[in-house]
């Protein structure tokens, strides 16, 4: 009975170890935590089962291998909060293979997520420690009972339709948000993945119906760049002085709408796909309105030239282009490459930004810090560094426009972002970075600029972006400047943004008019 008695006492000392961070974190993130009893008696519960299981289990290296399991579930919840302000979506699981990609610029954006690592490492130090000591009685099958336990999670959530009780709550404890997230992500996405039910799309039909409109085709895709922090759309603080002085000129046409998605990997390969309907996978299948596809069967070279990796999009771009470059540096060698490409010949470039992406200050020069961020509080330390990321792609485009300037003949150069960004405005409830399926991190520019060798005329009767506010019909208006329409059956006025699952699979949104 002693033995017993003990166990039981261990295993709330290592509750409380497992409950450490949630306590530490409130302590300076207030509205992080809200306390409510009934839900804490629940979990607390649970987190006590389990330590209880865990000291069952005989070799010290399995528990300590589940008592890690349980740290990082709170671990990762933490470190996501201190960044973008906001808990891990049950979507966002599946964003687990870009982790490396956030490990480059960890160095940068230390000074706001040390609170997570120390909490992190101080109970991890805590878990070998006690997991030694505390430990009486065991039992053989532990393990298998306690993976059972933890199973539960995914297994139930195979029966559900909505996700509404797997998303965070701020009353539930951060292992618990990490915990149902991760179980919607398993049974959604990798155990039911394979069988999802597509609806059934009537095929696209593109059609050649004129000569390319211009010699030379540029498409800048950009990095997270909301309209909302832009001068060129009425932002106070002037972060695009060069597009600032176009707005009047006759070679320039802009206007603002919403992204394909809300990731890079998504929303990238919907647009030059122009896949309209989230679930429709036959454009990424069948490439029949593939926008390098459609440029190299009118005798376009084309060009897929990234200041990101690969992976990232996939082949939708690298499969039709004749050269593909990853370079690496700042993104000013994008408008530097097009010094290298043949001007007598027809050209498709597509180029693929990374500045404003987080963290912006490694992405940009440091002549392009404009605005002060370095050690001041949060929020100013990322609106300083993202407005100055937006001053260097102003001054991008300004070399790339007067690069296609310098070609022969007609060069129209086509201006977008992936997707948006957000900076912690109340408009976005708080929250910083992108990934939330809303339309708050969609808002994102779309630019059409003629070079001094095209018909000023011609341009406007050929393009008129009054009507536009998606980025699938924008896509369009690129495959009108090769030579082709695109009749799509499945149109019916209304557009979509994609989550984090290109065929639709974390959830899409609809939308007929624009949303401010």
């Amino acid at each position: 009975m002693k033995k017993i008695a003990k166990h039981i006492l261990y295993s709330f000392y290592l509750s409380l170890i497992f409950l450490l961070p949630d306590l530490l974190f409130a302590l300076f993130h207030p509205n992080y935590y809200t306390f409510q009893l009934p839900s804490f008696i629940k979990e607390y519960s649970a987190l006590f089962l389990i330590s209880f299981l865990i000291l069952l289990i005989k070799n010290y290296w399995i528990r300590v291998g589940f008592a890690l399991f349980i740290a990082i579930l709170s671990f990762v919840q933490l470190m996501h909060f201190s960044y973008f302000h906001s808990y891990i979506l049950p979507y966002e699981v599946g964003l687990a293979n870009q982790i490396p990609e956030m490990f480059d610029t960890l160095d940068i954006v230390m000074p706001y997520v040390k609170l997570p690592l120390i909490i992190f490492f101080s109970q991890a130090v805590l878990l070998f420690y006690f997991l030694k000591k505390l430990h009486t009685i065991s039992m053989k099958y532990a393990p298998v009972v306690l993976a059972l336990l933890l199973a539960i999670g995914p297994i139930s959530a195979l029966k559900r339709k909505k996700v509404y009780n797997y998303m965070p709550k701020t009353t539930s404890l951060s292992f618990k948000n990490s915990f149902t997230a991760i179980s919607w992500h398993i049974a959604k996405n990798l155990l039911q993945h394979n069988n999802t039910q597509h609806k059934t799309f009537k095929p696209y039909i593109v059609k050649k119906v004129s000569r390319p409109l211009a010699e030379n085709i540029i498409v800048v895709m950009g990095e997270s760049l909301t309209k909302d922090k832009m001068s060129l759309f009425g932002y106070p603080k002037e972060t695009t002085p060069y597009l600032d002085k176009l707005k009047n000129s006759p070679r320039f046409l802009y206007t603002w709408g919403h992204s394909a998605g809300v990731t890079t990997d998504v929303s990238v390969p919907t647009f030059f796909s122009l896949k309209r309907e989230p679930q429709n996978i036959q454009p990424l299948i069948t490439n029949s309105a593939n926008l390098l596809k459609l440029a190299k069967d009118q005798n376009y070279s084309t060009f897929f030239i990234t200041m990101q990796s690969l992976y990232v999009i996939g082949g939708v771009l690298s499969d039709f282009s004749d050269t593909t470059k990853v370079l690496q540096g700042y993104d000013e060698k994008l408008a530097q490459y097009l010094d290298t490409i043949k001007k007598k010949e027809k050209n498709f470039i597509v180029l693929h930004q990374r500045n404003s992406h987080s963290a912006y200050e490694h992405y940009t020069p440091p002549a392009f810090y404009h605005y002060p961020f370095k050690g001041l509080p949060f929020h100013e330390y990322m609106l300083g560094s993202y407005l100055n990321s937006i001053r260097y792609t102003d001054f991008i485009l300004h070399s790339i426009f007067e690069k296609a300037d310098a070609m022969p003949g007609c060069t129209l150069v086509f201006f977008t972002s992936d997707h948006g960004e957000m900076m912690g405005e109340k408009s976005e409830h708080g929250r910083y970075g992108h990934v939330y399926l809303g339309f708050e991190d969609t808002k994102v520019p779309m630019i059409i600029y003629a070079s001094k060798g095209c018909n000023v005329e011609q341009f406007h009767h050929e393009f008129n972006l009054s009507h536009i506010i998606s980025h699938y019909q924008f896509g369009k208006m690129i495959a009108k400047a090769l030579g082709y329409e695109i009749i799509n059956p499945n149109e019916d006025g209304t557009y979509y943004v994609n989550g984090i699952d290109i065929s639709g699979n974390a959830g899409f949104i609809s939308y007929k008019k624009r949303h401010p």
